[in-house]
């Protein structure tokens, strides 16, 4: 019932389709009028003028009535793509503002799923569906009270088979509805296989799991088929019922109505009439069936969309948010603890104060909290005791959007969109003119490359970057942060996919850029760890060491244990990185040589 509060925003429309099909049924009722009329007047008394009149007059009713048809069908499919549409938007913009946690928790096929396939099959019932009913009604009322007042053992004839018509629909919906439920889910899982299997065919292929991936893809697409033949089978029960039910109502009718007829009592005009409107019975009894199918669909449909609608943010707005118009920079945690999970503790009780325009590395084995606690600080997540500050407020009580656009941060894996590299660069700052895009992709040692490119920064980067290196991403990911300004930088090791000779320029341009701002390196690298303020070590989801490079140095900490496999790890790197690009220059083939293209 709710999305009819949807269709109250086209009411013209809603009127104009109403009317339309009222009209259309009613003029749908007529012919059977003049077949009675000719019967029972012009063939008995040789009237072939009024015959041929009354036949001429159907044609036009007939022909008046498609015009209302075209009238309710557009005007029924305008109400539709229009409520759909709104739906959607509402639906998507409802996505765009829920939390973390419940993409964490959800598959992305389901919800484009129920973004796509849910929000059409919802517009088909509202379309066919709402025409549908209001017409079969309307025709079911008006043919019983017209065999009513032509005899009532004709009406009485009629009421007889409502029972079997409503026997029929009530069986029909108790089993049907549950199965679209099934197979709506079904199709979500389904959607949800094909897109993961599309985004990680590289892995696919890498590992020769080709085969696997196709057998587990047929796995579920049978399931899928299984269910909608199960869904077919009850449907198919239908029509060999709505049959039976219309012969055995005919067959009534021409023997009970036969008998009056030779008794006189009533005409043969009327008992033509009214196997006329029996017949027509068949459309709106058929269609039951059909929008009980439909229904079941939409119903279905709809709870999954409305679900996720009805579903609220973790992370919510305060009521009188505080609009900062610039961030210092300064960050406390206090007594902060967090988890995914309820019982499943990923922080515990963390207590850091960082000043403004402070560089501080993040370090810690895999899995230790590194990621989770700087989420935090745009408020990705909220935690669940504890206050995180920034600049002496608590981030609870800063309006969101003023928040993040004060906070960047370059992931260790870096996701581009489907279009030119300025539009990439420019996407925190649409609004950015050409030399700050510039400016930032020389800061971030791309510029060189881009300049390069038949294109140059109007080149498409195709999907998720797809053309692009994993060093080109990355570089093209810190100039679209760069290109925001922002007052506190994250970064989760931004040199990771670099090689070791734009790795050197880019650290140069780096402490430039960590000079004015409060900066969160996660380090993987030993030049990450010394060029901090403050190194912060964390373990098991608690802060267990913290101070300077020298400092901890000094001691026998854990840090000195996690800094022989940082050293490890770069020597490793970099000995890969010289021979890729010693292989990389008796090829001539690099992918960022002068001149060189996308890959």
């Amino acid at each position: 019932m709710r999305i009819i509060s949807y269709a109250f925003n086209h009411q013209k429309k809603l009127f104009i389709t109403a009317a339309a099909v009222i009209i259309s049924t009613l003029l749908g009722l007529v012919p059977p009028l003049f077949i009675r009329q000719g019967i029972d007047e012009y063939i008995a008394q040789g009237e072939l003028t009024k015959l041929f009149i009354a036949a001429a007059l159907m044609v036009f009713v007939i022909l008046i009535k498609g015009i209302f048809d075209f009238i309710k069908s557009y005007f029924a499919e305008y109400i539709a793509q229009n409520i759909i549409h709104d739906l959607r938007v509402e639906l998507y913009q409802h996505l765009n503002s829920l939390s973390f946690s419940f993409f964490d928790s959800s598959e992305t096929g389901d919800l484009m799923s129920r973004l796509t396939a849910d929000a059409d099959t919802l517009r088909k019932f509202i379309n066919r569906g709402s025409t549908f009913i209001t017409a079969n009604l309307l025709t079911i009322a008006a043919i019983f009270f017209i065999s009513y007042s032509w005899d009532y053992r004709l009406g009485l004839i009629y009421l007889l088979m409502l029972p079997l018509m409503i026997l029929g629909i009530t069986v029909y919906a108790r089993r049907v509805r549950p199965m679209f439920k099934i197979v709506r889910k079904s199709f979500g899982r389904l959607t949800g296989m094909i897109r993961e299997s599309f985004i990680g065919i590289e892995v696919i292929k890498l590992f020769g799991r080709e085969d696997y991936e196709f057998e587990k893809f047929k796995k579920e697409n049978q399931k899928y088929l299984n269910i909608n033949l199960e869904a077919a089978k009850v449907s198919a029960f239908w029509m060999p019922y709505v049959n039976f039910f219309m012969g055995l109502g005919t067959a009534a009718v021409i023997w009970y109505g036969g008998r009056l007829v030779i008794t006189d009592q009533i005409s043969l005009g009327i008992l033509a009439a009214f196997i006329s409107y029996i017949s027509m019975l068949l459309r709106p009894v058929r269609q039951t069936g059909m929008l009980i199918s439909f229904g079941s669909q939409a119903s279905a449909a709809a709870e999954r969309i409305f679900e996720v609608l009805d579903r609220e943010s973790d992370v919510k707005e305060a009521e009188k948010p505080l609009e900062l118009d610039k961030i210092n920079g300064e960050v406390e945690y206090k007594d902060l603890s967090f988890s995914y999970q309820k019982g499943k503790e990923v922080l515990k009780n963390i207590n850091l104060k960082v000043k403004a325009k402070e560089t501080i590395a993040v370090v810690g084995p895999t899995g230790a909290g590194k990621t989770t606690l700087l989420h935090l600080l745009p408020r990705f997540y909220d935690p669940d005791q504890g206050q995180l500050l920034i600049d002496g407020h608590d981030i609870r009580e800063l309006k969101l959007d003023s928040l993040r656009r004060e906070i960047g941060i370059v992931m260790q894996k870096s996701f581009l969109f489907a279009a030119s590299i300025r539009e990439n660069i420019s996407y925190g700052r649409p609004e950015a003119s050409f030399d700050e895009i510039k400016k930032a992709a020389q800061v971030a040692q791309i510029d060189d490359f881009i300049e390069s490119l038949p294109l140059g920064y109007e080149t498409p980067v195709g999907e998720r970057g797809v053309s692009l290196s994993g060093g080109q991403k990355q570089r093209l990911a810190i100039a679209r942060v760069l290109l925001t300004k922002p007052s506190l930088l994250i970064l989760d090791e931004p040199t990771s996919s670099i090689d070791a000779a734009t790795e050197e320029k880019l650290n140069q341009a780096l402490d430039k850029v960590l000079e004015d701002r409060t900066s969160f390196i996660i380090a993987h690298r030993l030049w990450t760890v010394r060029m901090a303020d403050k190194i912060i070590v964390i373990k098991d989801g608690e802060i267990i060491e913290s101070g300077s490079y020298q400092e901890l140095k000094s001691q026998d900490s854990y840090f000195n244990k996690l800094e022989s496999s940082l050293r490890s790890d770069s020597a490793n790197e970099d000995n890969n990185d010289l021979k890729n690009i010693e292989k990389s220059q008796k090829s001539g083939q690099g992918k960022e040589g002068k001149g060189g293209g996308l890959k």
